[in-house]
């Protein structure tokens, strides 16, 4: 039995070879390393490193995904980001192989990410060819050109058979967009620099088979045979059934160009056997196309009309923005052999000719019919989209609120429980030990944490109902100085106990228009946030002034004050955790914000001014009742 060390030698020397093997898919190298990679545990880099290779070089996509899996379940448990690169790549490429696209273009790009925040270039050239890739089989030329010379920018001259690969690729994008010459310099270009690297199998069968494709279209049909013949028995040999499903496609073309429509069709045939058997959606759909033209022309409308169902179908399920061209293309190749039909048709059967006329054009119509009902179909499907986008932005942004709300009451609404059960134990203490002057005062520190129980009670069910949409609002005429009074009265034992001056100077004739109950709650939080930071011997004042049909109401405490970061954020529902008042109160941190959402819901605003040692001033502004308005006049 060999040991670890010797496996990490034979690695080792495998790893060394790479550069000479190629970097092609080739199945034989990924059976050779699956044995290998589970001789190693897990977590070992060096497995990851086989698990990668077996990845790249599996030529079924459903395996190419399970290895990749694989690979990003190891690689997250040691939070290896080179890893899952590759990990999302080969994920990224094997969904594209089954016809998966979005799936695929989330991966490649989760796949880009990763080599950018690992600093791995030559990984981010692989991420954007594998995405110019994806868009290449959407149709979408134009952004897979982007994508190539992004990746081509992202190179260096080491990087020679990635450089052959993107080479490779931009030609082919070329040929797709008619550009025979341009696409023939890259095929070549490529090919030679495969050479120089040691000349890397599937790239050079890649190559030939490409180069054939351009002969073909410049009208050398014996020389594109030739070497797309080569091409797939190279392929063939390497297992490569994507690469063979594509060139045994255009195999049939060549046969087809030729008129031999039954060597075209059997070449057609045996593509379409390899993409059922691996899920090759795209190659499944090109043979649908391959088959209905052959049969169109052979006569066949009855197959023709079946491929042709079964390309529209998949040619919808992977490009919808293709939605008209998917119908026009098959569609005016089908029509034209079917004309062709009926001319001769006509010769023999004059009386027919009103009833072909009348169909081709019901026919007409119900494709315009059909094209009008998919155009509308996917620009509401869009419009739902915004919709349910900005659904998600508001869920997330409740739910963001719920866990704000959540934290705080697990912190601050424990102080007061847990007072009263150190308040229990005093009492047990102080009666056990016969001290009954001591109960007098344990009394005291009942009615306090009684009163900031129940203050923050009163602020939790008042913010829960606004939250809800259940906090009714009943605008009224108010008589401020009333409601001072009265909250002057209710606060009172707080401010003597802490020694401090609260007082109230309000006009008689300064009467509100808004909610009584929100108004009380903004005018007694401020009011005992003003006790809470005020230290013993200082005073907090509540004064009001008309002002512009608003009535201006201060209130001025001589406090702590605040810094400018906390006045920015002061009215923001934090979750962390409270400021303690200056006598060691505790408050839910939920009060302010309470008196900015009930400002707003009378039409009212407020502002903060603050100084650190000197005080805190809040100005709330909320709209005059008549009565206060002819007073003014």
């Amino acid at each position: 039995m060999m040991n670890r060390e010797g496996y990490h030698i034979l690695l080792a020397t495998f790893l060394s070879l790479l550069p000479f093997l190629g970097i092609g898919q080739d199945q034989s190298v990924a059976d050779s390393l699956i044995e290998v990679a589970d001789r190693f545990p897990r977590q070992d880099t060096a497995r990851l490193r086989i698990l990668t290779l077996i990845a790249n070089n599996q030529t079924d996509p459903q395996k190419k995904l399970k290895f990749a899996d694989l690979l990003m379940e190891e690689a997250r448990e040691i939070q290896d980001l080179k890893f899952l690169h590759h990990a999302y790549l080969n994920q990224g490429q094997a969904y594209r192989l089954m016809g998966d696209f979005d799936v695929a273009i989330y991966s490649l790009f989760k796949a880009l990410d990763y080599a950018e925040k690992s600093g791995y270039i030559k990984g981010e050239a692989g991420a954007n060819t594998a995405l110019a890739d994806v868009y290449s089989i959407l149709g979408n030329h134009n952004n897979s050109l982007l994508y190539y010379k992004e990746a081509l920018g992202q190179l260096t001259s080491q990087d020679s058979v990635l450089l052959a690969t993107i080479l490779l690729n931009m030609g082919d994008e070329y040929y797709m967009s008619n550009m025979y010459d341009s696409a023939l310099v890259c095929f070549q270009e490529s090919k030679r620099i495969y050479e120089r690297m040691g000349g890397d199998r599937s790239g050079l069968a890649y190559n030939l088979g490409n180069i054939g494709l351009v002969q073909a279209q410049q009208g050398d049909l014996e020389q594109a045979e030739r070497n797309v013949r080569a091409s797939i028995r190279e392929l063939e040999k390497l297992e490569d059934h994507y690469g063979s499903a594509i060139f045994l496609t255009y195999m049939a073309e060549i046969y087809q160009r030729k008129g031999l429509l039954r060597d075209a069709k059997e070449f057609a045939d045996s593509s379409m056997s390899i993409s059922r058997r691996y899920g090759l959606k795209a190659e499944i759909r090109d043979n649908s196309l391959r088959l209905a033209d052959i049969y169109a022309m052979s006569a066949d409308y009855e197959s023709a009309y079946r491929y042709h169902q079964e390309y529209v179908a998949l040619k919808d399920s992977i490009s919808n923005d293709e939605i008209y061209n998917r119908i026009e293309n098959l569609e005016g190749a089908f029509e034209l052999a079917k004309k062709q039909a009926e001319v001769d048709l006509l010769k023999a059967e004059q009386k027919n000719h009103q009833i072909i006329v009348t169909t081709a054009t019901l026919i007409a119509i119900i494709l315009t019919i059909l094209a009008y009902v998919s155009f509308s179909y996917y620009r509401s499907k869009a419009r739902i989209n915004v919709v349910l986008e900005e659904q998600k932005r508001v869920l997330e942004t409740l739910n963001e609120t719920k866990d704000k709300f959540f934290s705080i009451i697990s912190h601050d609404l424990r102080g007061p429980i847990n007072s009263f059960h150190g308040i229990s134990s005093l009492i047990k203490y102080f009666v056990a030990s016969r001290e009954p002057d001591q109960l007098l005062e344990v009394a005291d520190d009942i009615d306090k944490s009684v009163d900031e129980l129940s203050n923050l009670l009163d602020n939790l069910l008042s913010w829960a109902m606004k939250q809800q949409g259940q906090f009714s609002y009943a605008p009224e005429a108010l008589n401020l100085k009333e409601m001072a009074e009265e909250l002057v009265a209710t606060l009172g034992n707080m401010a003597r106990g802490k020694g401090i001056a609260l007082s109230a100077d309000i006009d008689p004739d300064i009467s509100l228009w808004a909610d009584r109950n929100t108004t009380m709650t903004i005018l007694r939080n401020l009011v005992n946030n003003a006790l809470k930071f005020t230290p013993r011997g200082g005073k907090v004042e509540l004064t009001a002034k008309v002002k512009d049909q608003m009535v201006e109401i201060r209130v001025v405490d001589t406090g702590v004050g605040m810094t400018e970061e906390k006045v920015e954020n002061i009215f923001m529902l934090e979750d962390d955790k409270s400021t303690y008042g200056t006598a060691g109160e505790k408050g839910l941190g939920l009060g302010l914000q309470l008196v900015h959402e009930f400002i707003e819901v009378n039409n009212g605003r407020i502002y903060v001014q603050s100084q650190e040692n000197v005080g805190t001033e809040f100005v709330v502004e909320l709209p005059a009742s008549v009565q206060t308005e002819s007073v003014m006049v």
